[in-house]
């Protein structure tokens, strides 16, 4: 897949995301005081669908982002080392001029 692509399908993936959990924010504020109309009450029904999906949602970002952050982490500084050593010293890399 091309970069761009890539970057657009992320974007959708984001904005989906964050629609999700406005709509579901925005149901559950709007639906807060309601009179509960018994024990098969749909609003109630769906705010518990919506807490549960909003809890799933938040477990899930914090596990993206903590497995971002340790791949940083460990991936910079790994970088660093391997870029400090070069592992191809040869005597032409280190300019040794070869006369009989």
């Amino acid at each position: 897949m091309s970069k761009r692509r890539n970057k657009a399908i992320s974007w959708i993936i984001a904005a989906v995301f964050s629609l999700v959990i406005f709509c579901s924010s925005a149901f559950i504020i709007s639906h807060a005081e309601h009179e509960c109309g018994g024990e098969d009450c749909s609003i109630c029904i769906e705010l518990a669908k919506l807490h549960k999906t909003l809890h799933e949602l938040g477990t899930a970002v914090a596990g993206a982002i903590i497995l971002t952050l340790m791949t940083c982490f460990i991936a910079i500084p790994c970088k660093k080392i391997a870029s400090s050593h070069s592992a191809h010293t040869t005597l032409i890399s280190l300019k040794v001029e070869l006369l009989d």
